[in-house]
């Protein structure tokens, strides 16, 4: 195929542990002992204060801050949901994750002290719903419908739009992430495995077929300059691969082929953009679960870097807004452990 077969490799042929690049990540620390499943989500209420979701074995969410320096305590939230959270800022100092219950879409937002009561939007939801900031105080949520298309509705900082729908056919949930631009870029996996892209900016552009052939869950994320986003991918072989919106007109020319990463993983990277075109990505490795990042430091990759700690899926990665991240993932015992850098 056209843009998942080039470049792999495996960890052991591209891993580049060099010290201070292993020396600007600190070791990791538990974020408590309470007991998950799934992928967790997380977000940046303000600086240094991060706010993360995952669901546990009663199938209630459950929330966690982290300080910077410290986790609270896991609190589980009323309610039963049947797919993993999916949490963003605001834009405006809070932070709302939102998961799939029974169809509908339940929500709960954080304003930095409190979680307010999970409430649900009437919906027919078919995936795990990803929610992204469209504007100061708006969240966009896009989940996968009953006929295979996708549903969305829009916060506008009081109240939900009625649910919407767009007709398209698609074999995975979404990832949707601001574009830091005035929209919302949402990613699907398509008929065929290959990748289809929307933009929303109070409208919907249209679906561009990117191609390539892809498995798991796609991956999106702002890199925070001129509308650029990028999109990741778990290639047919369990490599990591990427494509990369230039923030010009919404066209598919405007999407390169997808370049790989290399690496052998369980699950997609988690990515986050921790200033201007930099990233940071983390991902799980198939042949000794630990955990690795390769970062983007505008120009160029540093290659994957073994990290260490022990887990399975995707981490999740929130910015600090200190020029670090912090990212999460579910050790194989099924609690959630964190750390901080590069």
């Amino acid at each position: 195929m056209r843009r998942l077969c080039v470049f792999l490799l495996l960890w052991s042929a591209c891993l580049c542990l060099n010290p201070s690049a292993w020396a600007a990540w600190g070791s990791f620390i538990s974020t408590g002992t309470a007991t998950a499943v799934g992928t967790p989500s997380c977000a940046q209420l303000s600086t240094g204060h991060v706010a993360c979701a995952i669901r546990n074995g009663k199938s209630a969410v459950m929330v966690n801050e982290f300080n910077g320096t410290a986790w609270g305590k896991w609190t589980a939230l009323a309610g039963a949901v049947s797919s993993d959270p999916s949490c963003t800022s605001d834009g405006n100092g809070n932070v709302i994750c939102a998961a799939m219950a029974a169809g509908n879409l339940q929500w709960t937002l954080f304003n930095g002290t409190t979680w307010t009561k999970p409430l649900k939007v009437t919906a027919s939801l078919f995936s795990a719903p990803s929610c992204a900031n469209y504007a100061v105080g708006q969240v966009l949520c896009v989940a996968r419908n009953a006929s295979g298309g996708l549903a969305y509705t829009l916060y506008n900082g009081t109240t939900w739009s009625a649910i919407a729908n767009l007709s398209t056919t698609t074999i995975s949930q979404p990832s949707c992430t601001t574009d830091n631009n005035g929209g919302v870029i949402c990613a699907v996996f398509t008929s065929g495995s290959a990748t289809e892209v929307n933009r929303y900016n109070g409208s919907w552009e249209g679906f561009l077929n990117l191609g390539g052939i892809a498995g798991g869950e796609p991956n999106c994320t702002s890199m925070n300059q001129s509308g650029n986003v990028v999109c990741f991918a778990k290639g047919y072989a369990s490599g990591i691969y990427g494509s990369r919106f230039n923030g010009g007109t919404w066209v598919a020319t405007n999407w390169p082929a997808y370049s790989g990463l290399s690496g052998v993983v369980n699950d997609n990277a988690g990515c986050t953009t921790q200033a201007a075109n930099q990233l940071v990505c983390g991902a799980t490795s198939v042949t000794d679960n630990a955990f690795y990042s390769d970062v983007w430091n505008g120009s160029s990759w540093t290659g994957w870097i073994k990290i260490g700690g022990s887990g399975a899926g995707s981490p999740a990665c929130a910015p600090l807004g200190t020029g670090q991240v912090v990212c999460v993932m579910l050790g194989l015992n099924n609690q959630v452990t964190s750390v901080v850098g590069p």
